[in-house]
């Protein structure tokens, strides 16, 4: 089944995004801050509760994530904070699969011989090898059958309800098959995408108690003259320049995806960097070493320092702007990037608004596993709650 994430004719592609492509934009997503606000008051809630304890933010950063997609895809979450727990291992399962998919999309002729082996399959099914494709197609079906069950549901703001009104309204058919192919590719990389963003964000900052205080600095002025709202709007984190800073410095020091970006040279052929490359040839970059380039970021490259973005060299600025593959680039740019944008700009001042962090492992640093994610564990974290005696000393 063809999707964003796999058509590589560029006409195919175009003919997938065409339906979804206004819905992901940044004034289409940030309708739906309304939906993400209850799923921040829940994180902040356990965050509460938990204060004092060791937590894996890791993990809770990631089911954070699932619920919000969850919440902007079919107006529901699905459990993951309530339960405070990997619901169904549906997480744990998506990781095995993009790890499989990872390795098989560089060696596809690998796959007849494992998960395309109707007999190995049936042979792990019966061994009770969970397989998360099933479980995801039952939430989107959930989904489905809820929107279609309620006769109210046409006036919801979520993706599932666009879709529906994209039917009725251009009476352009969008088989049940391609709805789901487009709502089940918001579930299995949505919440990756802005878990490892926020993981790469907390780590970075807690590891460097200059930007912490500088960070913590400015959201408490922001808070004392008025200017954020009891669950931080997108609009009033934007007007935050160092957590922005912040933000785009961690996620350049550590991308999401670790593989190289590939694309298909096309049937004229292509000349890069002087050399002539025939059709059919597969290249590709690196985001991480793109990242890191010191010709492009500075000497200091390696070096996690947000001051970067914040120079007063305008065109050094443009230049690592345009160099910044953290979602991809050209009309391959991840879909998602304006849903992780929104998460992130509004989680993580909520959070240091009402929270001390510390960190709490016993390790100095993270572990990181690649496969197609960079995923991180092991950030472990101590939250102690903030009054609104201690943020008014800091003024």
């Amino acid at each position: 089944m063809q999707s964003l994430f796999t058509a590589t004719d560029p006409e195919i592609h175009k003919a997938l995004k065409r339906p979804v492509a206004q819905k992901y934009s940044m004034t289409s997503i940030r309708t739906l801050e309304y939906l993400v606000d209850p799923c921040t008051k829940m994180f902040t809630d356990a965050m509460t509760d938990m204060q004092g304890q060791v937590v894996d933010l890791g993990a809770w950063v990631q089911w954070y994530a699932f619920d919000v997609i969850g919440a902007i895809t079919f107006s529901r979450r699905f459990g993951f904070m309530e339960t405070r727990s990997d619901v169904n291992d549906v997480i744990s399962g998506i990781e095995t699969g993009l790890m499989y998919g990872g390795i098989i999309g560089e060696v596809p002729y690998l796959h007849k011989f494992l998960l395309g082996n109707v007999t190995l399959r049936k042979v792990m099914e019966k061994l009770g090898v969970p397989d998360p494709l099933p479980i995801v197609m039952n939430m989107v079906m959930e989904g489905l059958e809820d929107y279609d069950a309620k006769q109210d549901s046409s006036e919801r703001g979520d993706f599932l309800a666009y879709l529906r009104r994209e039917q009725a309204s251009t009476g352009e058919h969008i088989s049940t098959r391609d709805m789901m192919n487009h709502l089940m590719g918001n579930l299995l990389a949505g919440s990756d995408t802005t878990g490892i963003a926020l993981r790469a964000l907390f780590y970075y900052v807690l590891r460097d108690k200059r930007v912490y205080d500088i960070l913590q600095k400015e959201i408490d002025e922001a808070q004392a003259k008025g200017e954020l709202s009891p669950v931080v709007t997108f609009g009033e984190s934007q007007k935050l320049e160092y957590l922005q800073a912040c933000i785009k410095e961690s996620m350049r020091m550590h991308p999401g995806v670790s593989y190289p970006l590939e694309r298909i040279v096309p049937k004229t052929g292509a000349e890069i960097s002087g050399f002539h490359l025939p059709a059919g040839t597969i290249v590709g970059m690196n985001a991480a070493v793109i990242h890191r380039d010191r010709s492009i970021f500075g000497d200091d490259a390696d070096t996690f320092r947000p001051e970067r973005w914040l120079s007063d060299d305008i065109d050094a600025v443009k230049i690592m702007d345009r160099h910044n593959m953290s979602f991809g680039a050209g009309v391959r740019t991840c879909i998602g990037k304006n849903i992780s944008i929104m998460e992130v700009g509004k989680v993580v001042p909520q959070i240091l608004r009402q929270f001390s962090l510390e960190w709490a492992s016993s390790e100095t640093e993270w572990q990181v596993t690649t496969y197609w994610f960079a995923k991180q564990s092991g950030l472990l974290v101590r939250f102690s709650p903030r009054t609104s005696e201690i943020i008014a000393s800091k003024e």
